[in-house]
Formats: structure tokens, sequence, C-alpha cells
């Protein structure tokens, strides 16, 4: 108990016969011990806070360091640079928009359940741009860790890594990446079957990614209608493959029917060539 009759846990000092150091406290009584243990709580949590921002940069990162693209210009694909000249691309644009929506309502509900995206139609349509797209604005906006993966170009990187122990591109590599992060793309999705049966070893990789994101979102694009993905990635023994009913249980479709491949122009022979700089 101090001289005033209060019970204190630490000796009270005038803070004007302490020093310059305290005269921001003027005449008032203040205790050395507290203020050492507030200076301590807020240096802590500013070296908390920090390592949280590193940690979430890094997430942010994750989509620009570790995806795995077919083209790399898909890496500036995005909604304002998604060239529209029909209504079927309109409409698919304006779906695209629509599904980030809807993940960033189940994200802030923090929602057990998502939806699959699938972006269907023939090669150079704009399947890739807008799956890009959805991925960019919900990595742009949300605390999210996204990657977009193109299929076939991830087993290349897994099976060099079988003869070359130095790569980090293992199959434990691509499944624990393709599992952790909350928005997956899943780029061309049955162009690695070469319009065949996939392997068994390319199912067990793919099966293995989905069902690890059973409660996560993944938004798929591929050149192939539903029966034909249920036969790449059948078996002799079922007509429906799992892992697909696994990938397709909950969709909501983007449609390109008419579109024309996009990357296909006429060359003018008869242009004079325009000179760089």
């Amino acid at each position: 108990v101090n001289e005033y009759g209060y019970a204190i846990k630490h000796p009270l000092y005038k803070a004007d016969l302490l020093g310059t150091a305290y005269e921001q406290y003027g005449t008032q009584l203040i205790c050395l011990q507290c203020l050492k243990e507030e200076r301590d709580a807020a240096f802590v949590k500013r070296i908390s806070d920090e390592a949280i921002e590193r940690e979430k940069h890094k997430r942010k990162n994750t989509l620009h360091y570790a995806s795995v693209y077919s083209d790399q210009t898909i890496a500036d694909a995005g909604f304002k640079n998604f060239e529209v000249s029909t209504d079927e691309e309109q409409a698919n644009k304006a779906m695209a928009k629509l599904a980030v929506d809807r993940y960033k309502e189940l994200h802030e509900l923090e929602a057990n359940e998502y939806f699959t995206t699938m972006l269907t139609g023939s090669t150079g349509v704009g399947k890739s741009h807008l799956a890009m797209a959805i991925l960019r604005n919900l990595n742009e906006t949300l605390d999210v860790e996204c990657v977009f993966i193109n299929v076939r170009y991830m087993l290349q990187h897994i099976k060099d890594s079988f003869n070359n122990k130095e790569s980090i591109y293992t199959q434990m590599y691509f499944i624990d990446l393709l599992s952790r992060v909350d928005f997956l793309v899943l780029d061309d999705l049955g162009n690695e079957t070469g319009d065949k049966e996939a392997s068994r070893w390319v199912k067990e990789v793919l099966t293995e990614v989905l069902e690890s994101r059973q409660n996560k979102a993944t938004i798929i694009t591929t050149n192939y209608k539903r029966g034909q993905l249920e036969r790449m990635y059948g078996s002799e023994y079922m007509e429906r493959s799992a892992l697909i009913s696994r990938l397709l249980k909950n969709t909501a479709p983007i449609v390109f029917k008419d579109t024309n491949d996009k990357r296909v122009k006429v060359f003018d022979l008869t242009a004079p060539i325009k000179k760089e700089g």
C-alpha cells in the first residue's frame, strides 16, 4: 500500500523527477515497470503484425511465382483486356464476373462448400483468359492464396523430376500446392490425355488433388464435354468417372459454342512491315 492508501503492484514515481525522458507525463505518478510492459507488448504486436503482413504478401505472390502456364501471356489476362466482339463473349464475361461475386460471398460467409466454375469450348476462344481473370480478381481483393496450373505442363514437370533429383517440381510439390491454395485453376483438363483414356498415374495424381479440395473452389477450362471427360478419366470397370463426378458435383458452366479461335488472325502480305522503336 502506498502513502495514499492504494494497493499497488509496482512502485510509483513522480514523472517530473525522472528526467526529460518522461516529461510527457508532467507531474503524474507513473509506474516504470508498467510502462516497460506496455512498450514490450507494443513491440511484440508490431513484430507480429509485420509477420502477418509478410505471410499475406507471400500468399499473394503464389499466383505469380508458382503458376504453370502453357502460354505465358495468360499471366496478364484480366477482365479489362478480354476482347468482346460477340453476344456470347459478352454473356460469358458477365457470367465470369458473377462467379467472382459468388466466390467472394462464400468466402465472406466462411462457407464449407464452394462450386466449380467450368469453362468449355474450342481452342483459343478465351477460356483460359477468363479463368485467369476470375483468379486475379480474387487474388487482388481477398486475403486468399491462388494458383493457375496447366495440367499437361504440370504433369511434364513431374515426369521430368523422376530423372532430375534436383528438381523441386515433384509430385508431392504439386499435390501440396494444389491442395493448399484457396482458389485453383486447372487449365486444359483432358488435353494431357491426347483424346484417350488417362493413364492410371494421371488419374491418381488428379484424384489425390481433388479429394483434398472437397471444400474449396476450383475453376476448370477444357475443350471437352462432360461425357468425354467421363470416358477419359473412367475405367473399364466403371462407366462413370468418380474423379469427374467429384469435380463436377456442383458446377457453374460457362460455355463457348459459337466463338471462333481468337488467335487465328489474317496476315496482310501487302501491308508494310512496321519498324519497332
